[in-house]
């Protein structure tokens, strides 16, 4: 080989090696933990279509590692603090000690649908917002979007609901502390354990019944077991809170930070309008193939119920001040926020 062909090749290989490292340097992986199974719908009707969403619009830029069922652990907020996650799913009501203003949305505030609630939510979550300063920014988290879920219902296995009275000293299970005094205002026994821990504990008969959505009846099989349910007055929910280190958002390129904020927009309005959906969807199929008889709470009866339930919300907000966050304000944001528009 002559020398200028040997000088060619040599210089070749050197700008070989100087472009990959720089296309490697240019591609991101972001370690995304959550609470999930691969198979539940927040993560199949959520995250995934959010994460492949981003993934096409940076042409391969950005990919991600998904961590399901609490794999790299369950104190998400300390994985994001710590590095050792990107991004995490989180969950109020499973952390009300680092996100107590977030239960906001586990209040029995009266609200149409999931859509009209995360739009409420979003808008006191976003970066900006009310309660992303309180809350999330303090914390280093930027939230992405979120969901907040259908209204719960009271439902239970044996006893027949139609009055408020019939919830009295029932064992039913409630998420998070807004809902367990929503749970004693009523007169019921409020139980706190995890969704996954639910059925079995209705099959042992530990617990009589539930607060709980038409639609997360199905991943835990409780669709078979719930046989009465009360609907009508809001209970309270749970929010879902979708979010990334501050950290790491700031050393996401332009265009990845676009296409984050691009997917966002598109996944919200979806997520919330496919719970909507399901919620009709299931509980019918609860109806038709498993015999489960919903009772609406009757115009008469409706007072008693609201009687009870609004001091559960302003004692929230009474609370929240007394430890020095900004629970009236926050509660009032709430109310006043509008809900998200979708087609």
């Amino acid at each position: 080989m002559d020398l200028a062909r040997k000088a060619a090749l040599a210089a070749a290989i050197l700008v070989s090696g100087a472009v990959q490292p720089a296309l490697a340097q240019d591609q991101v992986t972001l370690k995304f933990t959550h609470m999930f199974p691969p198979t539940h719908f927040g993560w199949k009707e959520g995250g995934q279509p959010f994460t492949e969403m981003i993934t096409e619009a940076t042409g391969g830029e950005v990919q991600f590692q998904n961590f399901p069922a609490g794999q790299l652990g369950k104190d998400y907020i300390g994985l994001l603090g710590s590095g050792l996650a990107d991004m995490a799913v989180l969950v109020g009501s499973y952390m009300p000690d680092k996100l107590p203003l977030t239960s906001v949305s586990e209040l029995p505030v009266k609200y149409g649908s999931a859509c009209e609630a995360t739009g409420k939510l979003w808008a006191i979550a976003q970066p900006g917002g009310p309660l992303y300063e309180a809350e999330y920014k303090p914390q280093g988290l930027r939230p992405l979007f979120v969901a907040v879920l259908p209204t719960y219902k009271a439902m239970t296995t044996s006893r027949e609901l139609r009055t408020l009275d019939d919830l009295k000293g029932l064992k039913l299970r409630a998420s998070g502390a807004a809902m367990e005094q929503t749970a004693r205002a009523l007169g019921a026994v409020p139980v706190q354990i995890q969704a996954p821990e639910v059925n079995d504990s209705l099959r042992r008969g530990t617990m009589d019944g539930a607060f709980w959505p038409y639609h997360s009846a199905p991943p835990y099989e409780l669709d078979t077991l719930f046989k009465y349910g009360l609907e009508g007055p809001s209970l309270g929910s749970t929010s879902v809170i979708f979010a990334i280190s501050e950290k790491k958002w700031e050393g996401l390129s332009d265009k990845a930070k676009a296409a984050f904020e691009e997917a966002a927009a598109q996944m919200q309005p979806r997520f919330c309008k496919w719970l909507d959906q399901d919620e009709a969807r299931v509980r019918q199929e609860m109806i038709d193939q498993h015999g489960y008889v919903p009772v609406t709470v009757s115009a008469e009866e409706e007072p008693r119920w609201q009687e009870k339930l609004a001091p559960v919300i302003d004692a929230w907000a009474q609370r929240m001040d007394g430890q020095g966050l900004s629970g009236t304000a926050i509660l009032q944001a709430f109310h006043d926020a509008q809900p998200l528009g979708v087609d």
